[in-house]
């Protein structure tokens, strides 16, 4: 006690100097991990990003992002039609399970409380969930394997955030260990977080817990669920291969503009041929596999089967014509600047190995097509329910696109006629465009009635060709033309067209001269009825075929007077919106197309086509018979074997399987997919235009809703 009496002075000098010497060493310790955090990546994201993901998505502006996607969301709960939606059943095997159930949970359970917990996270630590964490762009990069999605996201972050990250190291002593919640481990540099597994819950099985690994490069955040992935940030940040080398992306990037790409407030970018390799190929109704990047192009066959006359060459317009399988690369942009149209841009980068192979031999003939402007919209009526149009040479179209299958349909007849020497005669020059349009049943009420179990309810219709310089009587000549080309079909080379009773006869039309059929015989089938209701007319430069009077009034009145609504002068038309001139267009209004696709008549149509009570399984009887005259170990070629009594039963026990099948079946398909088309009146109409280019497409669109 005397010896600290004595010696005070001492002890508080050589205190002062060891506590002055802590602090020091202490604000030296915080003073370099401050001047560390200080660390910025100088280049760009794509930079960082991994070298060869099947997809990237871009948020350019993260917080503007999250307020459109809300706006968007908000807008859509509003919508008195959203129970017919979420309804149907598309969206009850499609939507449902990735949204939680609904578009109102996900709103409210999923994306709210995911927000408000993200924000309280970033509060307890300190820093603003939409200030210093996600305060401008984010990049993530994702591929698809048989363990599912791996994905890592790329973002830019506050210094406040990198400071706080430069004491992980010492602040994982303090990190929780309750087993209810996330398990945190850092080691290198990487922060693991591992979700709790959840126990099972009523139907739902046990779920096991996911892994999040973080690392800060600089001021760069990165986050995922692959190591693989994290690891390529972590070589491209010391110099190796990154996003930014990948000649794919920046080729596919390219074809946007900068103002494009500003004006989207999300782009999304696919590796075509990686996510062939990387997706679980399709089964076809033939049996074939398809990946799913290349699976809608085409109609379904029982669809096709109802009328192949005229389905059958528009099936192999849209399957040789929308063929997916060139093109290696796609971006798409968002506009969500208007919540209820909502604008997109898609740009389709072609392989310029494949597109140069001659089974696309028609693209590149029709992507030489100069785009042209969509004259067609202007004779169209407002309420017209569907419009294609499409700039490809005849020549193409009749030589490369179709088969001798289908020039000798409906469609091919009409197509091989407007070549013959009599039309080409007739025309100032090549045709330029095909165009289809369909209208309500309105317009051609009564002419198509179906007669038979099988006829297929047609609506009123007009097939445009685009003939500048032509002249009047083309109409004519083209229908005289396709009597000669229907009454030749199966002739022998050299061999005179067949004498028929029908006859090409000149009416009037709104005042103008038009032609149509006369038939004198006494048979009444479906092609009489519709031949019948045919008429044809040159109105401006389209040479118009139409089963509607009306429809071809429509077309004539607003040539000689311009003041009638047509989908070209409509308010609000969604092709203002759109580029002025387009080598295609597409228009569907949903609110007419259901009132067309979801009548009796059409469902039952596709009901009987799908579930044939005459085929057994969808298969002919006698490949049935021979099939199970097989499996019993008989001859299937021995007509004997077909009639044993053995076979004879099980086929008659499959033959009445196959009925009650078609029975239970069969109305359960005509209910779902009368929903289905129910469910599309959510929607108002969706609008698209295409420009050809000589390696890629640019197409428009706008989704219309309510």
């Amino acid at each position: 006690m005397n010896w600290l009496k004595s010696n005070w002075k001492r002890l508080l000098k050589w205190g002062g100097l060891s506590a002055g010497c802590v602090v020091l060493a202490g604000s030296g310790f915080v003073g370099a991990r401050y001047a560390a955090s200080g660390d910025t990546w100088e280049g760009s994201l794509e930079e960082l990003a991994p070298a060869d993901p099947a997809m990237v998505v871009f948020v350019p502006r993260v917080p503007e992002g999250r307020l459109a996607l809300e706006r968007v969301l908000d807008d859509l709960l509003a919508e008195p039609g959203l129970p017919r939606l979420e309804s149907s059943p598309t969206w009850h095997k499609k939507m449902a399970p990735a949204l939680g159930g609904s578009l109102e949970s996900f709103r409210r359970e999923t994306l709210a409380k995911g927000l408000l917990e993200a924000d309280r996270a970033a509060n307890e630590a300190g820093v603003k969930l939409f200030g210093d964490l996600l305060a401008e762009e984010l990049v993530l990069c994702a591929d698809f394997g048989a363990e599912g999605t791996e994905y890592v996201a790329l973002s830019r972050v506050s210094r406040a955030v990198r400071f706080r990250w430069q004491f992980l190291d010492i602040a994982q002593a303090f990190f929780p260990t309750d087993p209810r919640k996330p398990a945190l481990d850092y080691e290198d540099g990487v922060l693991r977080i591992t979700t709790p597994a959840r126990p099972p819950r009523g139907d739902e099985p046990a779920r096991p817990g996911s892994t999040t690994l973080v690392a800060v490069l600089g001021d760069v955040l990165v986050a995922g669920n692959s190591p693989r992935l994290l690891n390529a940030v972590v070589a491209a940040h010391g110099g190796g291969k990154s996003l930014a080398g990948n000649a794919l992306l920046k080729r596919s990037l390219a074809l946007a503009s900068p103002e494009q790409r500003k004006a989207h407030v999300a782009g999304l970018w696919l590796n075509l041929d990686r996510l062939r390799t990387q997706l679980e190929p399709e089964i076809t109704p033939e049996g074939m596999q398809i990946s799913p990047v290349d699976a809608y192009s085409s109609l379904p066959n029982s669809v096709v089967a109802i009328y192949p006359d005229i389905l059958g060459p528009v099936n192999t317009m849209v399957a040789r014509n929308v063929d997916t399988r060139p093109f290696e690369a796609a971006y798409y942009g968002l506009d969500a600047g208007d919540s209820t149209a909502l604008r997109f841009d898609e740009w389709l980068l072609a392989s310029e190995d494949r597109i140069r192979a001659q089974d696309y031999a028609h693209m590149r003939e029709t992507w030489k097509q100069a785009p042209g402007l969509p004259s067609q919209l202007s004779l169209l009526p407002a309420d017209t329910m569907m419009q294609v149009s499409f700039r490809q040479p005849l020549n193409v179209l009749h030589d490369s696109v179709f088969t001798p299958k289908e020039r000798e349909s409906l469609v091919g007849d009409f197509i091989v006629a407007m070549r013959g020497a009599g039309v080409q005669a007739q025309l100032g020059g090549p045709v330029e465009e095909l165009m289809f349009a369909a209208a309500p049943r309105s317009y051609a009420n009564g002419a198509v009635v179906p007669l038979g179990a099988t006829d297929f309810p047609i609506p009123a219709f007009a097939i445009g060709f685009r003939c500048p310089g032509a002249k009047e009587d083309v109409a004519r000549v083209l229908l005289e033309e396709y009597l000669q080309v229907q009454r030749g079909r199966g002739n022998k080379p050299g061999e005179e067209p067949r004498k028929g009773r029908a006859s090409v006869v000149e009416l009037q039309v709104e005042g103008r001269r038009a032609w149509g059929f006369e038939d004198q015989s006494e048979k009444d089938d479906f092609m009489k009825r519709l031949n019948l209701s045919i008429r044809c007319c040159l109105v401006n430069e389209w040479l118009l075929l139409t089963n509607s009077e009306p429809l071809l009034a429509h077309a004539q009145k607003v040539a000689r007077t311009g003041d009638t609504a047509t989908l070209a002068n409509m308010h609000n038309s969604p092709f203002n919106a759109l580029a002025s001139r387009a080598g295609a267009t597409l228009y569907v209004n949903l609110d007419q197309f259901h009132e067309y696709a979801g009548a009796p008549e059409l469902a039952k149509v596709l009901r009987d086509n799908k579930y044939n009570t005459g085929l057994i399984e969808g298969r002919d009887p006698g490949d049935v018979r021979r099939e199970i005259a097989r499996q019993m170990g008989l001859d299937p070629a021995d007509p004997k074997s077909l009639g044993d009594p053995g076979v004879d039963a099980e086929y008659k026990r499959r033959k009445e399987q196959w009925l009650q099948t078609c029975a239970i079946e069969g109305e359960r398909y005509v209910g779902e997919l009368q929903r289905d088309l129910l469910a599309l009146t959510f929607l108002r109409d969706f609008t698209l235009t295409t420009t050809f280019a000589d390696d890629h497409l640019h197409v428009q669109g706008v989704l219309r809703i309510g």
